[in-house]
Formats: structure tokens, sequence, C-alpha cells
């Protein structure tokens, strides 16, 4: 049995619809194109969830969201993840992200590895942001901590490198920053860091949303680089033929597009809602020692990570298959209703957090060519749709609800005891707060926008 080593790199907030590596008209993924000749790209991979912790957490263990239910008010327990059944086998084990639910947080999921690196105090000039909104290192920072910490290995390794330069605020050196203008991005600096409920309140234009787009595409472009700073790093270093390398988004995100469902709010960066924006991501695997590209366009799910290292990593499958597609052509994802400081934050800005407050419940089924059937509920409404690719939609219609709560409800899917409420945990509620400009408006005019 032969063991392989594994890189997980899972670029926060990236959409599939936005990488030219899945068709998108500007070429964001120029790396990642040319590396899927040599790999496997799976062209329908949906998220488990619409944001960090659950969708790492079913990344992390193979449990689905609404069978684990882990979110930021709970910890992770001990002893269920792919990482700690890698450590067992003998693994060294690393992770490195800036994102604070992962390096950072209660939730426990640093715990999950070995070693775990998160935001520095200080570091070098050459990492810093392009931009006033963040005080931490882009992910060229991240990237060369984690081939510093590979070239220490002595034996195999399995590393996952969390990326936040597509996470908001989006601020891209401008090398990479082709497609937006000073304009655009003094929007941006204006708008502060979370800015979702404004949008969500219509207190500012959705309009707005569309032209952050054109600083986050820079963003991709960015993570896109990272990525080619690895894959040719851990090829100097002679390990990258050894290695199982994914590239994935841990979720998608949303730039104001419309829902099918009436009573559902518009997509806005993540976390609310059932949008595909916010599900479909790119998946890009390449095996140890693939040399023949392939294009799977059969649904594939995150949650069969587990499954694919031990297929390909730990040799007790096929080394060179479709391991992240669904074997039974289904695939769910969901999301929890939003939380009581989400709440509070939710009726301050919009005056009522009920329609925010919801569970999102979405099934898709496989079919033929680059298509799937997604049906999706929002509280007690629901739509069905086909999609085509990346978001091109037939066949639209309303359905009952409960012909998606049944789904989820039924013997499919058991519910599973993998961690421990955090009693009395205030942290996120700070982290919630909106923290706009209050001169925003006065702002916005000065910019021409008024």
């Amino acid at each position: 049995m032969s063991r392989h080593n594994v890189l997980l790199v899972v670029a926060d907030s990236l959409r599939a619809r936005s990488t030219s590596v899945l068709g998108y008209r500007r070429e964001t993924t120029p790396f990642l194109d040319a590396f899927a000749e040599e790999a496997t790209v799976y062209t329908q991979a949906r998220s488990p969830s619409n944001w960090t912790v659950p969708s790492h957490v079913s990344m992390f263990t193979g449990h689905e969201t609404h069978e684990h239910g882990v979110d930021h008010t709970a910890r992770l327990d001990a002893g269920h993840t792919i990482f700690e059944e890698l450590a067992d086998a003998g693994y060294d084990t690393g992770l490195f992200s800036d994102n604070p639910f992962l390096t950072d947080h209660e939730s426990g999921l640093d715990d999950v590895f070995q070693t775990a690196v998160g935001s520095p105090e200080q570091y070098d000039s050459a990492y810093e942001t392009n931009g006033s909104l963040g005080d931490w290192p882009n992910g060229f920072w991240y990237a060369d901590r984690t081939l510093e910490w590979v070239d220490d290995r002595e034996s195999e390794w399995a590393a996952c490198i969390n990326l936040m330069d597509t996470h908001r605020p989006y601020e891209p050196l401008a090398e990479y920053d082709e497609w937006s203008d000073e304009r655009s991005r003094e929007l941006q600096e204006s708008m502060g860091f979370k800015w979702h409920w404004e949008f969500l309140s219509g207190n500012l234009s959705l309009g707005f949303a569309s032209i952050l787009e054109q600083i986050y595409d820079g963003a991709v472009r960015q993570a896109d680089a990272i990525f080619e700073t690895l894959i040719r790093g851990l090829d100097e270093q002679g390990v990258l033929e050894d290695t199982l390398v994914v590239f994935v988004g841990d979720h998608g995100e949303g730039f104001g597009e419309p829902t099918a469902i009436s009573e559902e709010p518009p997509a806005v960066s993540h976390r609310i809602g059932t949008h595909d924006s916010m599900y479909h991501v790119p998946l890009v695997v390449r095996a140890p020692g693939q040399r023949e590209g392939h294009r799977i366009t059969d649904l594939a799910t995150l949650s069969r990570f587990p499954e694919a290292v031990r297929a390909m990593a730990l040799g007790d499958g096929n080394a060179d298959g479709p391991a992240f597609a669904s074997p039974n052509g289904t695939v769910v994802a969901s999301q929890a209703p939003i939380g009581p400081a989400m709440r509070e934050e939710a009726e301050r800005v919009c005056g009522d957090a009920a329609p925010f407050a919801k569970h999102a419940r979405l099934v898709y089924h496989d079919r033929p060519g680059d298509e799937v059937r997604k049906r999706a509920a929002w509280g007690d409404s629901a739509h069905e749709s086909v999609i085509k690719g990346c978001g091109g939609t037939v066949e639209d219609r309303d359905i009952d609800a409960t012909v998606v709560r049944n789904h989820f409800d039924s013997d499919r899917y058991a519910d599973v005891a993998i961690a421990t409420p955090l009693d009395g945990y205030t942290e996120f509620e700070d982290a919630s707060d909106t923290q706009f400009a209050g001169d925003l408006d006065d702002r916005l005019e000065a910019l021409g926008y008024k």
C-alpha cells in the first residue's frame, strides 16, 4: 500500500462562476487553467454550506452540515476528522490561514492539526495587502510558511491552507487587480468591511455590489498566483509528484444576484440564502503522479474529501478516479438560521430580522451533461430549477417545501454528535457588527455615485 502527501488549498469565498477554468470570460485563473491539463476538474461541485465553519467541518469529517450541526457556537470534539486519522497513521499535519474561524476560534478547528499557523503579529512589508481595510498579510505569506513547513518534514505530511484573499475585503495587489479602478476601490473603502446588511436592508443599491465584483476578480487572480507559488515550490522541493493536491472554494459569494424564491433576500456576500453563487464552487484535483487531465460533469460534493484522501493518498482505492462525485447522484447543502447576534444586527439595520432568519435547504440531483437539478427551500418556500454549467437556469418552477424537508428528514441521513456546545459564547457578536462608515452618503456623493 502506497502513501502520499496531501495538500488542501481552500480559497475562501471562491465561487465557480468567477474562475476561467470553468469558463469565466475574464482570465482569473490562468495557472489553474494550465494545472487542470494534468488534473481532474469537477464542473458541478457543491459546498456543504454557504459559510466557513460548517463547510470546513463537513470537508474534514465527511458529515453533511445538517448532520453535524457545528457552527461557531460549538467546539468540535477530538477524533472525527481525516487530518486526525492521518496523524494517527504517522503523518505530520499543518493548518495555515488568516481565517480566525480556523486558527483563532473556540470551535477548535485548529486543534485538529499538530501545527496551526494564524495571523502573525509582525510580518515583512512585502506581504502587505493593497488597501487600508486589512491589517493582515496576504496569502503569499501563508504559502511561504506552508512551503517552509513542508521542507522541514521527514515523513508524509498533510496540510490545509485557507486563503482569505478572495474573502472580503478584496484587496489584491496591483499586478493582479486588472479589472477594477480607483473609484471602485474607494467605494469599497467607504463601505467598510462588513457591508451585507446595508444591501439587504435596501439602504444601498444592489448595483454597488456588482461594482465590488471587479475587485473580487482581481482577488481571484491573486489566489491563482498564490496557488502557483505553492505548486512550483513543492515541485522545486521534489515532493509534488508524491502529493495529492486539492484546490477548492469552501463556499461561494454573491454580488446582488436575484433569487428565484420571492421571500428570499438577494445573494449578497455569503452566509444567508440558497442562491447557487454561494454553493457552486471550483474543485480541481491532481492525484499523485497524474498526467492526464479529466473533466467530470457528474455532481460532486466537498463532503467526500475524507474518502478522496483515503482513496488517493492512503492507497485504499482508485488513485485517479472521480472520488468527489456523488455515488448516488444526489448532493445536499444547508444553512442554519442566523443566531442571536446576527439577528440583533439585522434588526438594528433592517428593522426586522425575520426575513433573514430561516433555514436554507438544498437538494441537487445529477442530470445528463453539465447540468444539475436544484431544489431549494428557504423557510417554507421552495423552488426547483435546472442549472446548466455555471449559472444558466431552465425549467424554473415553485414547489412544495415539504419535498425538500422530507429528503433531509429521511433515513438517508443521521445526526452525529461530534461537538460540544460553547456556553455563554459572545465573541462572534462583535465580529458581526456592521462597520459601515458613518458618512457613507457624503462619501458616495463625492465619488460620483449620488
